[in-house]
């Protein structure tokens, strides 16, 4: 999008990206992104302009914020109008969403078009249906002001920092950037260096969509140009990376105690009980190992099985493996790994785990294929709880299986992690699962299915601890973006209040007030919750 006035529209720093029209990306664009695809041997190309430290953060951040009181102003909704047609935009150039981000990662179009272009439309489609009702005022009754009108109102923060990664390089682009404009915020967006034609997609996707110049400013570059970005002045960061990055931003934002929203990964457990249906839950065991080749935050990462079937779930397990395909095809279901590298790494930890006494039922081992890079799908079980296969986060098709005497032993052992992202439990008993999911000290549980509650767009998203801070997705990621305004005026103003000075009563005429009002004997209550208007 444009960065002043009423020039001709495009993202900021990259004025040699060219634009894509309706379609394929133009035979430059596919050229620029084929090189960086996760084949490619030099190290990652950074987006033409990316100067690390150069003033163009600060440039972007000052336009966003140049561009942000008439956006503030737009009623929520026009917005909401703007994101309708965004909606039917990104449906209709599916096409060039998957090229770009197959041209950038390898990843297979099945898995671009369900999982970017499906997800992002519901979301989307969600801000432009709730957003209103999310941000609307509301009256509450607020004891002991009962002669005054309140209302609590939902006030945008100003510009918003968007920093996102490389797994999902469009659908975490457009989503933080689409909630904070809804909003009424603007934004600064600096995708990662791996997969900078993703977040120009974002952009293009924007201006066709009718948003106005200026309310989106992309930069582009490395570590360097994210942490300038964080440190900025802006008004609120959105963050998905790795835990260490988070702790970094972090600590950049508090030196102007600027919130921050981070998704910092996961390792998510799955925990299998003796009356579960062992066939669909292999089935989606191997399903939320592997999609997207277990590049996912929520990817199940460690698997917890009652022992008493512990047998039967991995002979089911071995069965579901050997069903998957791997390759870059339009019809496979594991594509290749996006850093290089990152398939040795994941064998160097399975070899590990099994000279520690894991034993390897399927896959472990590192392939080439046209170019990219692979792990086979790979299935272990009786891996030591200490392995760093259970207790990093893999980021790659490995499913490690363990044993456990009881669910006891699943919840302690599931808890026992620095991540709180998700988690899922598989029973028949749909009471105990519930009762077992609220002892899971993760962000979202799923009850006999798993990777399902990001696919909700009014869900909440997030975890605690390593996993993150605060929540993207819903009402309460919707509000992320802004700050809360309380306003009170009178229905009938005396000459004077009562605590006023010159003062008219003393210390025990307050106490006095304070035990009537508050003290023993007093029925317990409190004051009607906040309504919409």
């Amino acid at each position: 999008m444009s960065t002043t006035g009423r020039g001709p529209r495009h993202p900021a720093r990259v004025p040699t990206v060219p634009r894509e029209v309706h379609g394929s990306p133009p035979p430059t664009l596919r050229a620029m992104v084929g090189a960086r695809g996760p084949h490619h041997r030099n190290a990652p190309a950074a987006a033409p302009g990316g100067d690390p430290g150069d003033p163009e953060v600060a440039r972007a951040v000052a336009e966003a914020r140049r561009a942000f009181p008439r956006w503030a102003d737009t009623p929520v909704a026009e917005r909401q109008r703007h994101l309708a047609e965004l909606r039917r935009v990104l449906v209709d150039r599916a096409d060039t969403v998957v090229a770009t981000v197959n041209g950038e990662t390898g990843r297979l179009p099945a898995d671009v078009v369900v999982a970017e272009v499906l997800h992002a439309a519901a979301h989307v489609d969600w801000l432009a249906r709730s957003a209103g009702r999310a941000l609307a005022g509301s009256r509450a009754v607020a004891w002991p002001l009962l002669a005054k009108r309140t209302e609590v109102h939902h006030r945008p923060r100003g510009v918003a920092a968007v920093l996102s990664p490389w797994n999902y390089p469009f659908l975490l682009a457009l989503l933080p950037t689409v909630t904070a404009l809804a909003a009424g915020c603007t934004v600064v967006l600096k995708p990662s260096e791996r997969t900078p034609a993703a977040g120009d997609l974002v952009a293009t996707l924007l201006t066709e969509a009718g948003f106005p110049d200026g309310m989106v400013q992309v930069v582009h570059g490395g570590a360097e140009v994210g942490e300038a970005l964080a440190a900025a002045d802006v008004d609120v960061v959105s963050l998905t990376g790795s835990p260490a990055t988070g702790r970094r931003v972090a600590e950049l934002a508090a030196r102007r105690l600027t919130p921050v929203v981070a998704e910092l990964g996961g390792n998510d457990a799955m925990v299998v009980l003796d009356d579960a249906d062992l066939r669909r839950a292999a089935r989606a065991a191997a399903w939320g190992a592997c999609f997207n080749a277990g590049q996912s935050c929520v990817a199940i990462e460690r698997c917890y099985v009652v022992d008493t079937v512990h047998d039967r779930f991995v002979a089911e397990l071995e069965r579901a493996f050997d069903d998957l395909s791997v390759g870059g095809g339009d019809r496979r279901d594991v594509g290749p790994m996006v850093l290089p590298g990152a398939a040795a790494r994941l064998a160097g930890q399975v070899r590990a785990a099994v000279a520690a006494g894991a034993r390897l039922h399927r896959g472990g081992s590192p392939v080439r294929r046209g170019g990219h890079e692979y792990l086979e799908p790979t299935l272990l079980s009786a891996v030591p709880p200490d392995a760093a296969i259970v207790r990093e986060e893999s980021f790659g098709p490995v499913l490690p299986v363990l044993s456990v005497p009881d669910e006891e032993t699943a919840v302690a052992m599931v808890n026992d992690s620095p991540y709180g992202l998700s988690a899922s439990v598989w029973t028949a008993d749909r009471d105990q699962g519930r009762r077992i999911a609220a002892r899971l000290r993760v962000g979202a549980v799923a009850v006999n299915d798993c990777l399902v509650n990001y696919a909700a767009p009014g869900l909440p998203f997030g975890g605690r601890g390593a996993s993150g801070t605060g929540r993207q997705g819903g009402v309460e990621g919707l509000r992320a973006y802004c700050y809360s305004q309380t306003v009170t005026d009178g229905w009938v103003n005396p000459p004077r209040e009562l605590q006023w000075f010159p003062r008219l009563a003393g210390a025990r005429t307050w106490a006095g007030a304070a035990r009537l009002l508050y003290g023993r004997g007093r029925r317990a209550g409190h004051a009607p919750a906040a309504r919409p208007r």
